[in-house]
């Protein structure tokens, strides 16, 4: 099922994919941050989840009747991927941006994104800076490895996920190459940039721009209380990619994403970066 207000504009060059669960404090300002966007040649399509009550009524009451918004009803309970796919294929847009509804996406993420990849037509997958924040939006102070080149995001690919899934802009092409996402709940994006690495053709970037905020809270499913569940499924990931390449750097990436092993790295971290100040 699906409800949408028809878009002024027949041929949207970006459509902006947010799949939703629940209904929070968070909803609306990352809605209201898609729709204040400075470029405005969108679709905005939201995945609701059909089990969350009042989910819809709400999501409709943020657009304000906002023509670009189409909202689609899941109901058979194939998580995010299963959501994720089902906007991809409605998608009208060359681009198809991600978005999630716990995050903000500051106003000129669109612009500056669509104008990169329109100039660099040989980019599929292009990602930003982050700015991360608390449950009450403050700003958090974390430093975070910087990777732009394609050549650095593909070398740690195997080790770890270095593009910023929910700040990303896709060309659509690229996402209906690999078929979209096929597995998991906490690592689908991980498993499909490995996919999309396969083919040596497909480039990735990250702008220094930071244009998004990702908010950290203990309810979404990256928090590190869900380690142990994303490692069991990235591992059989990159057990798979082993097999498929014959490449020992990914049995090597099983023991460096290790919940333990992450764990001390990041402590680690915390501690030089204390040591920095």
């Amino acid at each position: 099922m699906s409800i949408e207000q028809i878009s002024n504009d027949p041929d949207p060059r970006v459509s902006v994919v947010m799949a939703v669960n629940r209904m929070d404090a968070f909803l609306a300002s990352a809605v209201e941050s898609i729709l204040n966007q400075t470029f405005r040649n969108f679709e905005f399509i939201i995945i609701v989840d059909a089990s969350c009550p009042g989910l819809m009524d709400r999501i409709l009451e943020l657009g304000n009747g906002d023509k670009r918004i189409k909202i689609l009803i899941a109901r058979l309970g194939g998580g995010l991927a299963f959501s994720l796919n089902l906007g991809i294929n409605e998608a009208r847009g060359e681009y198809v941006a991600r978005m999630d509804g716990d995050d903000i996406s500051r106003p000129d993420r669109l612009q500056i994104q669509v104008q990169y990849m329109d100039e660099n037509p040989d980019v599929a997958v292009l990602g930003c800076g982050e700015q991360f924040i608390d449950a009450n939006s403050e700003n958090i102070k974390r430093k975070v490895a910087s990777y732009q080149s394609s050549e650095q995001i593909r070398r740690m690919l195997p080790y770890k996920n270095t593009l910023p899934h929910p700040a990303l802009v896709f060309r659509k092409s690229a996402l209906l190459e690999v078929h979209g996402y096929q597995y998991g709940h906490y690592s689908e994006d991980h498993e499909m940039f490995i996919r999309m690495a396969r083919n040596p053709a497909v480039k990735f970037h990250n702008l220094k721009n930071v244009l998004y905020e990702y908010r950290r809270h203990a309810s979404q499913i990256t928090h590190p209380d869900n380690m142990k569940k994303a490692y069991a499924e990235i591992s059989g990931f990159l057990f798979t990619e082993f097999l498929f390449t014959h490449s020992p750097k990914y049995i090597f990436g099983m023991f460096v994403v290790h919940p333990w092993v992450r764990k001390t790295r990041l402590a680690l971290r915390k501690w030089l970066w204390k040591s920095d100040l």
